[in-house]
């Protein structure tokens, strides 16, 4: 009976993996993010199907004459298909915060080396035993590597699912911090699965906890697709003033809106076609990530149509100053080093006060932003 309750949950999460796999499949969009997502589900996927065959062809249609070998054949698959999930776990974890490491050539290599020594332990369990064997009707006893794998799988998660909190409590959006906080949880599956190692389980537990874990995340990610532009992978317009709504009843520190604009949009597109544009438009985008990363409170950013940007941050002075300069000299590096298109910005900030609301915000940003155009014309070819 316990055999064909694991098969039976098993094939529920084949389905449901199965319907999430094809769903994201579909997506026209192929951000870092979301190729990551697409190998997740694929490697576990194949995981819940490597636990149901098993299931299956081990104590329910047993053919005696095979089912050692495809038992550890099996057995050995799941495992393998469990540790590309958690590294593919982990590069999406990475890719949630906008971070480089499963990117960066000499990362890779490096990378390499924990999931290299994850996925021998399966195989070495082939020729030693050390990890599971089968003994008395087929039934499989895990041993000392088995709970080794998992403590390592555990660790890995768990170095990301820190980094992942860490950056939550920065994130000014709610909906995007509750799923940074849904998407950290992932390690408390394998936790699940190293204290059942010790104690037997009747039911897949940890298989329910990865699917669960798995609708979490998906749903997650498409909520966060439908509020980003596309081009730039920033927050669009219509977050943007859901988001201000929230911020102007929700702010402990003074809270400042910068509107961006890229000087000569127009030239750059007329000159250079519309590709280079939308380079320009990413690299902006690309530019001020970089710059309020570092900051103690994210600021928020959105693309507000066009080649207008704005920026939400609750900040000193001061550093709303560093910021506008950092986003001054990193364009002023890549004009220099760009054998196309030369790019900078105008900046209008404006300050919070009692009483307004999103709409006068920006507007007396926007106001600010085309004074300092006209300053600046006035500057370079007269009055």
């Amino acid at each position: 009976m316990d055999a064909v309750l694991y098969a039976e949950i098993d094939l529920i999460c084949i389905v449901f993996a199965a319907i999430l796999a094809f769903w994201t499949q579909e997506s026209d969009t192929n951000s870092t993010l979301e190729l990551w997502l697409k190998r997740m589900l694929r490697s576990f996927l194949l995981c819940f199907a490597a636990s149901f065959l098993f299931s299956l062809f081990n104590r329910i249609l047993v053919i005696e004459a095979v089912v050692i070998p495809l038992s550890y054949a099996l057995k050995t698959l799941h495992f393998i298909a469990l540790i590309l999930g958690v590294f593919c776990w982990c590069g999406y974890a990475e890719a949630c915060i906008n971070s480089r490491v499963f990117e960066k050539r000499g990362n890779i290599q490096l990378l390499c080396v924990p999931l290299g020594i994850a996925l021998a332990m399966p195989v070495v369990n082939l020729f030693t035993r050390w990890m599971f064997d089968f003994g008395e009707n087929h039934v499989c006893h895990r041993h000392f590597l088995y709970q080794i794998l998992l403590a390592f799988l555990l660790i890995l998660s768990v170095i990301c699912s820190v980094r992942l909190l860490r950056n939550a409590k920065r994130e000014p959006v709610p909906a995007q911090r509750n799923h940074l906080f849904l998407t950290a949880a992932f390690p408390l599956c394998l936790l699940a699965a190293l204290v059942l190692s010790f104690t037997g389980e009747t039911v897949p537990v940890v298989s329910v906890c990865l699917i669960i874990e798995l609708l979490c995340i998906c749903l997650g990610t498409a909520r966060q697709q439908i509020s980003v532009d596309q081009l730039t992978q920033v927050n669009n317009r219509q977050n943007l003033i859901g988001f201000m709504e929230y911020k102007l009843k929700n702010h402990d520190q003074d809270l400042y809106l910068l509107m961006i604009d890229v000087d000569d949009f127009k030239s750059i597109n007329d000159t250079f076609g519309h590709l280079a544009g939308d380079k320009a438009l990413t690299t902006i985008a690309g530019i001020l990530k970089r710059t309020c990363g570092p900051l103690p409170l994210r600021p928020y950013i959105a693309r507000y149509g066009g080649d207008e940007f704005i920026i939400v941050m609750e900040a000193s002075q001061s550093d709303v100053d560093r910021l506008c300069a950092s986003v001054t000299a990193e364009c002023e590096a890549f004009s220099a080093g760009s054998d196309t298109f030369q790019l900078s910005t105008s900046i209008g900030l404006a300050k919070w006060r009692e009483g307004m609301d999103h709409k006068a915000l920006i507007a007396e940003a926007d106001a600010e932003l085309y004074r300092q155009k006209h300053v600046r014309k006035e500057h370079r070819f007269g009055p």
